[in-house]
């Protein structure tokens, strides 16, 4: 069995009112347009029984809502269109889709109960957020109480990179380039939140939260030994304050809390340095669908080829496929 945990759909009722609520400027386009599988739900079937895959987690693509819709209370009315969008999509799927939720990240007054009616009353298995909301970081206090409520629930959050081509890559530029403000700076996004959730302290406050990030991990893998040497360095320095010295265990001990998708597009050395890392408990089947340039069937079909190429027993691959998810989303 194979249970795609981190795929993107938009429920065309919900586009509609996405579109309507962020008028004909926006910066995307009409995203579906070019992507079609990103709303038809029969493209998507299709693809499913070709390729094997059992089940998709399905969440909302980018841009965050918040990061378009910045008064708060339109941002949470658009959130809760969305949830009711997805969880009908669920329904509507025949067991096919798995829906996951998300919140107005600058609407927290509100963020903790519409968790709480996702999961407890729609029956969507988690919610998803962002690496930052509307730029701003989120491990301060403000998101402490939407973290209690998940982790009260024992329910997963998607944590997907949010930046933008507006975020320019060196001064006197009004724009990033060569679209390394997704490429690069996605992975680069979301170890920055990781970290900041390390070292501000949510980690240990609530210790049985559950993340899965996207990208495998995003720059983790690759750059452990970095991180466990030369943290002692810039702490040596007098650098890093008292969150370094105050963390209860070892700092790369943190970092193996969080889950993780595979969507590394396939990369066999990515693969092997997220399995390294990680380790099998702490990697989830996932292919970023249908965000490459067939709907979904590069990413999905170069996902299986480097999960494969993992030098692992059959019963591991198994619990990557699916065997981790069905135990983190009871199914």
């Amino acid at each position: 069995m194979k249970i795609d945990v981190f795929t993107h759909l938009m429920p065309q009722s919900f586009l509609d009112d996405f579109m309507t609520a962020v008028g004909p400027d926006f910066y995307l386009g009409n995203l579906p347009s070019v992507i079609p599988e990103l709303v038809d739900v029969g493209a998507r079937f299709e693809l499913m029984a070709e390729l094997g895959i059992d089940k998709q987690v399905i969440t909302l693509p980018t841009p965050p809502i918040e990061e378009v819709i910045t008064d708060p209370a339109a941002a949470h009315q658009l959130a809760q269109k969305a949830n009711d969008a997805m969880a009908e999509a669920g329904r509507a799927s025949g067991g096919r889709f798995i829906p996951v939720g998300t919140i107005a990240m600058n609407n927290m007054a509100e963020a903790a109960d519409e968790a709480r009616r996702c999961v407890k009353e729609l029956g969507l298995k988690g919610i998803l957020i962002y690496s930052n909301a509307a730029g701003k970081a989120i491990d301060g206090d403000e998101f402490l109480p939407f973290y209690e409520v998940m982790e009260e629930m024992d329910a997963p959050i998607w944590l997907h990179p949010a930046r933008t081509p507006m975020m320019a890559d060196y001064k006197g530029e009004e724009m990033s380039k060569y679209a390394m403000w997704q490429i690069f700076g996605w992975p680069y996004e979301t170890s920055m939140a990781m970290t900041r959730l390390i070292f501000s302290g949510i980690m240990d406050r609530v210790p049985n939260i559950k993340f899965i990030t996207h990208h495998a991990g995003a720059m983790i893998p690759a750059f452990d030994k970095r991180i466990e040497l030369v943290y002692p360095l810039f702490d040596h320095m007098g650098q890093l304050g008292d969150e370094y010295r105050n963390l209860k265990k070892p700092i790369l001990d943190y970092y193996r809390m969080f889950y993780n998708d595979t969507a590394l597009m396939g990369s066999i050395g990515g693969m092997n340095a997220a399995y390294a890392f990680f380790g099998t408990d702490k990697l989830l089947f996932g292919t970023d669908t249908p965000f490459d340039t067939a709907g979904g069937r590069i990413f999905v079909e170069e996902a299986v080829a480097s999960i494969e190429a993992l030098s692992i027993p059959p019963a591991e691959r198994e619990k990557i496929y699916s065997g981790n998810a069905i135990d983190m989303l009871g199914l």
